[in-house]
């Protein structure tokens, strides 16, 4: 009758106690925090698991295992989940509340991504004319991946080697990230005014770039004229506090990868030539990404809104954000008034070697936070706070960070100087 008794309460304690799983590129899963929480700690870039970093949720210290796993007991509903690992950048979730969890980390200081240099030409180059007086010129690019820190996809060329001005040929040099990327070279017209104009395009099928792997005869092929064609860009009413404003059309290609045309600036009801999509893959489709700031030339409040799976010639924006108000920051400590649309918040600190910690506020009605002193900042030197707004058409408590990134919209920023 004992055992029976002792069955019966622990059945009507319930709990909810998933086996542990990595949920792929960081995110939240199995259901609400009932006594269990499982904690992953991966790397951001590699996603190999992180030995050894320290956990602090719910009052309790752990350390992750073989596995990059730390297992806490006795926890109920929301928690802040701070993470703190040797080479690597501060991480608090704040408001968290997954039975599940996988926290990415990023390395600290301006660590140099893996890349390759590529190498070659574009067929029919010289075939292309321009005005008398005017200069041609082609600038290559690579395609990005949504699922890559933003350096993977900001690797710049020496010298310059992407951009070709040479009438005749152009014989091109490539900095690119690793993995199956999709070489693009845009051809432009600039009159005797500087004023510039897109005549034409030229792409060849993806390349598999390796970690220092260089390569060379890599040919691309001019895009015809029937697979040209002008697309308007409608970019909506962005904050009136933000009046610098470009717009950036994209070609997503899927799996997250997108090649971004430079469009040199285009703002609202601007025409620009572009490739169809059919030209790259059959199921692929445009993306409007515009951005709005207070200036070109300083790194000030800014807003971007990414509009997805657009397949006609009129391109439109997405919701825009306003940026972040009432933000105020110390070492230890910031808050900021609800970003109206945004469900998740953040702040990072940054020095001038890289972010050095990041906090992100899942509860928003909550974006008041405190700095564990697991985490804590150094007391000293000049730090750049910084308050993030994120749309996101995610549940909060049941995510992919590499599966669901295609369902982020729109987000907005506000930085400040810690003296």
């Amino acid at each position: 009758m004992r055992i029976l008794i002792s069955a019966l309460l622990l059945a009507a304690c319930g709990g909810n106690d998933p086996s542990p799983r990595v949920i792929a590129g960081g995110g939240i899963g199995d259901g609400a925090i009932d006594d269990v929480a499982n904690v992953y700690v991966i790397d951001n870039l590699s996603y190999k698991p992180i030995v050894g970093a320290t956990v602090e949720i719910g009052g309790k210290d752990l350390t992750t295992d073989s596995t990059g796993l730390a297992v806490a007991h006795g926890l109920d509903g929301p928690q802040t989940v701070a993470v703190q690992a040797a080479g690597y950048r501060g991480e608090v979730w704040q408001d968290a509340n997954g039975a599940n969890m996988t926290v990415p980390v990023t390395q600290l200081g301006s660590l140099a991504p893996q890349q390759a240099t590529l190498a070659g030409s574009i067929t029919g180059y010289d075939a292309v004319s321009v005005p008398p007086g005017h200069i041609k010129a082609a600038v290559l690019s690579y395609s990005q991946d949504d699922s890559l820190d933003d350096s993977e996809n900001n690797i710049q060329t020496a010298n310059s080697g992407n951009v070709c001005v040479t009438p005749d040929q152009c014989n091109w040099t490539l900095a690119s990230r690793t993995g199956s990327v999709t070489i693009t070279a845009t051809i432009i017209d600039r009159d005797g005014s500087g004023d510039t104009t897109i005549i034409g395009y030229a792409t060849t099928p993806s390349v598999q770039v390796d970690p220092s792997v260089d390569q060379s005869g890599i040919a691309l092929a001019l895009v015809e004229a029937g697979n040209m064609q002008a697309v308007t860009l409608a970019t909506g009413t962005p904050p009136a506090a933000l009046p610098t404003v470009e717009g950036v059309v994209g070609i997503e290609l899927g799996g997250n990868e997108v090649v971004q045309l430079p469009t040199f600036a285009q703002t609202d009801a601007s025409s620009v030539l572009v490739p169809l999509t059919s030209i790259y893959a059959p199921s692929s489709t445009y993306r409007l990404t515009v951005i709005a700031e207070t200036s070109s030339q300083d790194a000030g409040a800014e807003s971007a809104t990414i509009a997805r799976g657009q397949t006609s010639t009129a391109l439109t924006s997405g919701t825009w954000l306003e940026p972040p108000t009432g933000f105020a920051a110390t070492r230890t400590d910031a808050s900021l008034d609800p970003v109206t649309g945004a469900n998740i918040h953040s702040v990072q600190w940054s020095d001038d070697t890289g972010v050095l910690l990041d906090i992100t506020m899942f509860d928003a009605t909550n974006t008041t936070a405190t700095v564990p002193a697991l985490v804590a900042l150094p007391s000293t030197g000049t730090l750049t706070a910084k308050a993030q707004g994120l749309g996101a058409a995610v549940d909060l408590g049941n995510f992919s960070l590499q599966t669901d990134i295609e369902k982020i919209w729109g987000d907005s920023s506000e930085p400040i100087t810690l003296d």
